[in-house]
């Protein structure tokens, strides 16, 4: 069993596509929301984009529960292996970073559409 478990490990990592769901305004340390489907098969959404003193991270969809008077959280999804951390995290950084570039292609495009439409 042990075995079999390794080798499912060991399969290649599947294909990822990410999208931003929502950009956040504002002051918040979540930035964004996106969603991804992995090998065509599955989606993951609610996927957090956050900025923190020590850079972005990516944080997986998590459920909240009380023990003890605090607070806990568990992920409702994580990847296995590291390299399939590594392609979710890549995908979802890409799309943030493209999402990002869109917004400010049309905030610097709006003040040349506003002209030509008033010519």
């Amino acid at each position: 069993m042990a075995t079999a478990k390794k080798k499912q490990q060991e399969a290649t990592t599947p294909q990822v596509e990410a999208r931003i769901d929502r950009l956040m305004d504002g002051d918040f340390k979540t930035k964004a929301f996106a969603s991804a489907t992995i090998g065509g098969a599955f989606a993951v959404h609610g996927i957090r984009i956050i900025e923190s003193d020590k850079g972005r991270f990516i944080s997986m969809p998590q459920d909240s529960y009380k023990k003890n008077g605090e607070t806990k959280y568990n992920d409702t999804f994580h990847a296995i292996t590291a390299e399939a951390r590594n392609a979710l995290v890549d995908a979802v950084n890409d799309a943030y970073e493209q999402k990002l570039q869109e917004q400010q292609e049309q905030k610097g495009a709006a003040p040349d559409q506003a002209m030509s439409q008033q010519m």
